[in-house]
């Protein structure tokens, strides 16, 4: 019987790995439940760091490689040296996605530094984190209207004039597109030079500031520098109003009401 035991003991041993057989275990690893993030909480699109720790005690310098996973999925992989007696901080960058997710880290291919060049392969005790697990909401991005902004007023002002051309007589129509089309060429033209008056007083003013100015010339240049800061300043208002057709149109609109109301009142 006993003959048998040692028998089966010896074939066991055989078939066990030579590294298994040469392999020690120790308490080196990670630090239990040893998951952190560089932002908490955090939400979908945000890009940041998952953080662990591994702790040596043993005095050779311990390497291998930290494989992060989120379930089953590796999100990264990072190869790590912890010198001994010492511990290491590992991470890996993560472009956050919504659902859910359990985040844990797992040490493989763990060896000791016996010499130089030379190492032995050590089963750690915490050679895998704790989950963290997270749920990530989907974010909601509210969907701007087509009409706001110039790359989409464009196309607006061409559905606009095809409405019109659809829905109404060429006799009616036609001068509409046109007075519309010519008060468009006439902001355009007014808005660029707005945008290159503002920049001439901008220049002006910055010449007045760095100019030594003569004692005899000194009033007038202290009477030129207020008034060249109220010429930039109604000019900035007019570029504003120039360069964006919805200012511009809605601007115009209260403009032309208000003459009418004021030609109503004169005449009734």
């Amino acid at each position: 019987m006993l003959k048998k035991v040692g028998i089966i003991s010896l074939l066991f041993v055989c078939l066990l790995p030579a590294n298994e057989i040469n392999a020690q275990i120790t308490n080196a690893g990670f630090i239990p439940g040893n998951i952190w993030y560089s932002k908490d909480p955090f939400e979908e699109g945000d890009k940041i760091k998952i953080y662990t720790l591994i702790f040596n005690p043993d005095a050779r310098e311990l390497s291998g490689m930290v494989n992060f996973y989120d379930k089953t999925t590796i999100l990264g992989k990072k190869s790590f040296v912890v010198a001994g007696k010492s511990v290491k901080d590992i991470s890996i960058d993560w472009t956050v996605d919504a659902g859910a997710h359990n985040i844990f880290a797992k040490i493989e291919n763990a060896k000791f530094l016996i010499s130089t060049g030379k190492y032995e392969n050590v089963n750690l005790t915490e050679n895998q984190t704790e989950e963290s697990s997270r749920t990530i909401n989907k974010k909601i991005v509210p969907k701007l209207p087509d009409i706001i902004g110039d790359s989409a007023t464009d196309g607006q002002i061409a559905k606009v004039q095809n409405v019109i051309l659809e829905n109404t007589p060429d006799f009616i129509a036609k001068p509409i597109i046109e007075a519309v089309n010519s008060l468009e060429k006439m902001r355009e033209s007014a808005g660029t030079f707005s945008r290159n008056k503002k920049e001439e007083i901008s220049n002006q003013i910055k010449a007045l500031n760095n100019e030594e100015v003569l004692p005899d010339s000194e009033s007038n240049a202290k009477l030129q520098k207020p008034l060249k800061y109220i010429e930039l300043f109604f000019l900035a208002i007019f570029s504003i109003i120039l360069d964006n057709k919805w200012v511009f149109y809605i601007a115009l609109a209260f403009i032309v009401f208000f003459l009418i109301r004021f030609i109503w009142r004169r005449i009734f």
